[in-house]
């Protein structure tokens, strides 16, 4: 499924994160500034959003 958005922010820094569009619910991404490992999840309304994946 393609993301619909080409960015999205980090809950740590609020820097935007570039999305590529192939990755999946619950894969691990890093903050490309603040290098918080992030998990990227769906809510009920399939937004999509990330969160810290400690």
């Amino acid at each position: 499924m393609p993301l619909k958005y080409s960015y999205l922010t980090c809950p740590m820094c609020d820097v935007e994160v570039p999305m590529g569009g192939d990755e999946k619910i619950g894969e691990q991404i890093f903050c490309p500034y603040c290098q918080t490992p992030l998990a990227l999840r769906k809510k009920k309304t399939d937004e999509l959003y990330l969160e810290e994946d400690y």
